[in-house]
């Protein structure tokens, strides 16, 4: 078998993945659609899949080329009825309403398969939301019920993306497996029509505004999309324009989403990534001439921890320096060590997984990197994770299908943290970290919740006005978030 490289389907579920990489509704009707070739590919040669869940499934999603889905755990397929003497399931695809063992059958596989895609279109799982009667995260009674997102009174937050990005037959085959039970082959989503079945209305919570928060519009307007806001007060349009913020103007173009640009002497340092090769720019900051650095560097991937720049390579994890020696000159700093192929990078963080056992890599200071044992994550799939000053947050599955978040704050020198844990809806992870301490997240609409992990001190803020589809993100030290393409700041009144 080819090695691929590719994404864990449940990164795919999240909002910030479709933007950094320009995954839209026609991709994931495409990604589904294949999914749903697999498991008919499978049932025609009389195997059962069992457990593909939001684990088992691999996505391949080049931006030049259409996803492609790689199903990795096959050790639980049953072929020609060949049963092992155990099948274990995991809870959050499981067909409750079957009992365990040899019932497993090909509308299991396809009510498992209904759970996987589902979050694919709309980033929640179906029996998910806030409902009058269930405590949160009780899924295996909201599935026993058939108490899914489509029952009147459901609460969603803004961040789930609307059922409307269902294409019509496939929502009503939706809604009849798992509001009613049903258990039949899904339709293609290419398969045209409109659906029959009301599209089910996306509640949010009411919250009374109180005030307390500032809003101001720092960029947008019609026709420009911010998709992207870096620290250093650069924004990144979809058209790929980057845009200095405080001074309103153009300074270049991107090529790639997943670019990076850091604050540099007499100027920014800009890396694109075109074709999988890495290229590095200096902008002048007063005549804007842009002028590419050359490097005889083999890098794979960037990073990015606050201002700091890192290109990872064959040998760990390389830290690059710019300086204007008359001229600017780039060179290649201090290298970590680092298993690469065991890791994965998220944004400021890396997450290696060493046999079993994970270790954090985390830039921190000016000049520092610490790679820290993390028994917590142990048996635990990252998702999402990000990192600032003395913090570190991650959302991860666990072995039930249950996203965990995860959060580290680290004593001064990286050498020892304190750990907080607890269970939650999303796999997204919406929060601001300030070079200064504080944080800023968004979990549910209507609430801003803002704590200092080194302290403890935390404030929870009401206001109809706050809502999960705000993208958070930091300039320097001020709170800013990007909303239907528009980028604003958020402050308490009086600051």
């Amino acid at each position: 078998m080819k090695f691929v490289n590719g994404e864990p389907i449940a990164r795919v579920f999240t909002n910030d993945f479709r933007k950094r990489t320009g995954f839209s509704n026609d991709k994931a009707s495409l990604l589904i659609d294949r999914m749903r070739d697999i498991v008919m590919y499978a049932h025609e040669r009389d195997a059962l899949l069992i457990d593909a869940n939001e684990l088992g499934y691999f996505v391949v999603n080049n931006n030049s080329q259409e996803p492609e889905p790689r199903i990795i755990d096959v050790d639980c397929w049953v072929i020609d009825d060949k049963w092992p003497p155990s099948c274990p399931i995991m809870p959050s695809i499981r067909d409750w309403h079957v009992r365990q063992g040899k019932q497993w059958n090909e509308g299991t596989d396809w009510f498992a398969w209904g759970v996987v895609t589902f979050q694919v279109y709309t980033g929640i799982h179906p029996y998910k939301g806030t409902l009058i009667g269930y405590k949160r995260n009780e899924l295996e009674r909201r599935m026993r019920d058939n108490a899914s997102v489509f029952t009147n009174n459901v609460r969603l937050n803004k961040a789930v993306r609307d059922f409307s990005c269902i294409p019509g037959h496939l929502l009503d085959w939706y809604v009849a497996t798992f509001q009613s039970g049903e258990r039949t082959i899904p339709p293609s989503p290419f398969e045209t029509g409109v659906a029959t079945t009301q599209v089910a209305r996306v509640l949010h919570a009411i919250t009374t505004a109180t005030g307390i928060l500032v809003f101001d519009k720092l960029l947008g307007k019609i026709g420009v999309q911010v998709i992207r806001f870096f620290p250093c007060g650069v924004a990144l349009l979809e058209s790929g324009k980057l845009i200095d913020v405080s001074k309103s103007r153009q300074i270049g173009i991107a090529q790639s989403r997943d670019c990076e640009i850091v604050k540099v002497q007499n100027g920014w340092l800009k890396t694109d990534l075109e074709d999988g090769n890495i290229r590095f720019f200096h902008i002048n900051e007063v005549s804007l001439d842009e002028k590419e650095m050359t490097l005889n560097l083999n890098g794979h991937q960037l990073l990015r921890y606050g201002n700091r720049l890192f290109v990872v390579t064959d040998r760990g994890l390389t830290e690059m320096t710019l300086k204007v020696l008359g001229k600017p000159i780039l060179s290649v700093g201090q290298t970590w060590g680092v298993m690469i192929n065991s890791t994965r990078w998220f944004d400021g963080v890396g997450i290696q997984d060493t046999m079993g056992a994970t270790y954090v890599i985390a830039p921190f200071s000016d000049n520092s990197c610490a790679q820290i044992r993390v028994r917590e994550l142990d048996g635990l799939k990252p998702i999402m994770a990000k990192a600032g000053n003395r913090f570190i947050t991650v959302i991860a599955l666990d072995g039930n299908g249950v996203y965990q978040k995860i959060e580290l704050t680290m004593d001064r020198g990286y050498s020892s943290y304190k750990v907080w844990q607890e269970a939650t809806d999303s796999p997204d992870l919406n929060i601001a970290i300030l070079p200064k301490g504080v944080c800023a997240t968004i979990v549910n609409d209507g609430e801003l919740d803002i704590f200092v992990p080194t302290s403890g001190t935390f404030n929870k803020i009401q206001d109809k006005y706050v809502l999960t589809d705000m993208a958070l993100a930091n300039w320097e030290n001020k709170v800013v978030y990007i909303q239907n393409g528009e980028l604003w700041s958020v402050r308490m009144s009086g600051k």
